[in-house]
């Protein structure tokens, strides 16, 4: 996990830093930790040859540039989980026994901000307690000197002048402390914006799978929709007027029937245009008492040179809307098919009411499955809208001979 703050780049380590947040430079970060490590603690030692030789006018700006430059430095170490405690165990140390020689080389004066500035570095860098004993050795350093110097003054008062020590870094930890905790906030705000991006991102990409999705359910609707209605009344048209065409001349009544049939086809499937383009609902099958539906429909079919028969069995009784209108469609497409591809001359509608289940059969004495079907949106529509409501559809060849289309529908959906 990775976040920006005042252009450094901190990397989520989950250690006891503060907040876990360390800085981390570049692909070749290793190799430059090594170097930055070497270089800080060759200083630590040449701070504490200068201090022994007593060279100390020469040495103090460099040693305490060099001091300064090698805390900083911390900050960009890119640290591994495993060597943590090992480094900060060696490193607090360290830092803390040069910032007491260069006290003791300079004295209070200049170079005691920059002192500051290191602890206030320290608590950036290993959060509050490893800062805590940055600011402890100084202190415990500071004591056994004083101590050492200046034995006939007593313990008491090394020990209250090294104090006097610990509340300006104590009040420049708080300071620091509260930053970092700060910094905390400002980075997991920016994080949590940057998953909330993410999640909104992920968010538009699954809505516009759905309404893809959507979009090609709607488009087989509407092919379903306009094969199942508007080509079943275009087939009873041609096949009305195919017969008026036959009967024209030896029979003008039945000729004139025929075209009449054909016109009301036509008014019906112009209407099952309008309607497919309006909303795409179900037609309407209550206005039709019963099964009146189904008994309207076969009657289309009466003139079309194909016996059709209708047989209800069972106690009827009100149906869903869902099943009323799959029965529809089924009927619809069995007498279609009929008509169109088997060439049968005659058809047995048979309904089966069952009191949870509802069947329906449509048989012909055709050719059979070898004479086709409506391919494409045909039987496939069919078997969708069966399988939304919960049924169960069948279609191949008849035991006799011919073709059979066949549907078992729970008689409760949506009751």
């Amino acid at each position: 996990m990775r976040a920006k703050v005042k252009g450094w780049t901190y990397t989520r380590t989950g250690r006891n830093d503060p907040g876990g947040w360390f800085a981390r430079v570049g692909p070749e970060g290793r190799r430059g930790a090594l170097l930055m490590r070497a270089v800080g603690f060759s200083y630590v030692g040449a701070t504490y040859v200068l201090y022994l030789s007593g060279e100390r006018e020469f040495g103090v700006l460099p040693v305490t540039a060099a001091f300064l430059a090698a805390a900083f430095l911390m900050r960009v170490m890119p640290w591994e989980r495993d060597e943590a405690v090992g480094v900060r165990l060696l490193t607090i140390p360290a830092f803390a026994l040069v910032s007491f020689l260069i006290i003791r080389m300079t004295g209070f004066g200049l170079t005691t901000g920059f002192l500051y500035a290191a602890v206030a570095n320290g608590v950036f860098v290993f959060g509050f307690r490893w800062g805590m004993a940055y600011a402890g050795f100084i202190v415990l350093l500071l004591f056994g000197d004083l101590l050492w110097m200046y034995p006939q003054k007593g313990v008491l008062w090394a020990l209250e002048q090294a104090a006097s020590w610990s509340w300006p870094l104590a009040f420049v930890i708080g300071i620091c402390t509260l930053a970092v905790e700060a910094m905390k906030q400002q980075i997991h705000a920016q994080e949590l914006l940057a998953e909330l991006e993410d999640a909104h991102a992920e968010l538009r990409r699954y809505a516009e799978r759905a309404r893809e999705l959507a979009v090609s359910e709607e488009r087989n609707r509407i092919a379903r929709e306009i094969h199942d209605s508007v080509g079943h009344h275009l087939t009873v048209v041609n096949v009305q007027l195919e017969a008026a065409g036959k009967l024209l001349a030896r029979d003008p009544g039945r000729a004139a029937e025929a075209v009449a049939r054909a016109k009301a086809s036509a008014s019906e499937a112009l209407s099952e245009a309008r309607r497919a383009v309006r909303a795409l609902r179900p037609p309407s099958m209550g206005r039709r008492a019963g099964l009146r539906f189904l008994d309207d429909l076969v009657r289309e079919f009466h003139g079309s040179g194909v016996v059709v028969s209708f047989e209800v069995t069972g106690e009827e009784h009100p149906l869903p809307s869902e099943v009323e209108f799959v029965l529809y469609r089924v009927l619809q497409e069995g007498l279609t098919n009929a008509l169109k591809h088997s060439g049968a001359d005659r058809v047995e509608v048979r309904l089966e009411l069952c009191g949870e289940t509802v069947r329906l059969s449509v048989t012909d004495d055709g050719r059979g499955a070898s004479g086709g079907t409506s391919g494409g949106f045909g039987l496939e529509g069919l078997r969708e809208r069966v399988e939304e409501v919960g049924g169960r559809i069948s279609a191949g060849g008849a035991c006799g001979g011919g073709f059979a289309l066949e549907v078992e529908l729970p008689a409760g959906v949506g009751a």
